[in-house]
């Protein structure tokens, strides 16, 4: 098999994989907002921050960001505490289920269904497709020549 016979096959496999293992979401309620998984995105990126670093960094006005920050801490998903090198300063960060929803929110895959699919390969079989799949990823990162 050439290179471009291998690349349309892997390309057929790809879409099948994606076609049979994508993650669907039958409660729209269970995963953030594009907006909030934004907010959370870059929390994880930035770091904790005041309600105003946040309205500098949103370009929006602290009021509004008071409310989605009030319904998301409400939900577990933020924490806020005292700076403590200035206890004046509360800074808002992301909670240990705030961590697992973004996580979550970003999940391209089913997990059960791929997890069941890997139970019908032998573990060898396993360990190969990952070393391979690997490598293949780290070939693909690589510039062209």
């Amino acid at each position: 098999m050439n290179e471009d016979e291998f690349a349309r096959t892997f390309e057929d496999l790809f879409r099948a994989t994606y076609a049979h293992a994508v993650r669907r979401i039958r409660d729209k309620r269970e995963r953030p907002s594009a907006e909030t998984a934004a907010l959370l995105n870059h929390l994880a990126l930035s770091g904790p921050l005041s309600l105003s670093e946040m309205g500098r960094h949103f370009g929006r006005a602290e009021s509004t960001l008071s409310e989605m920050i009030d319904h998301l801490e409400a939900k577990g998903w933020l924490e806020r505490d005292r700076d403590p090198a200035d206890r004046r300063r509360v800074l808002i960060w992301l909670s240990a289920d705030g961590q697992a929803a973004l996580a979550e929110s970003t999940r391209v895959l089913d997990q059960a269904s791929l997890a069941q699919a890997a139970a019908r390969l032998a573990q060898p079989e396993r360990a190969d497709l990952l070393r391979l799949f690997t490598a293949f990823v780290r070939h693909l990162k690589e510039p062209v020549p």
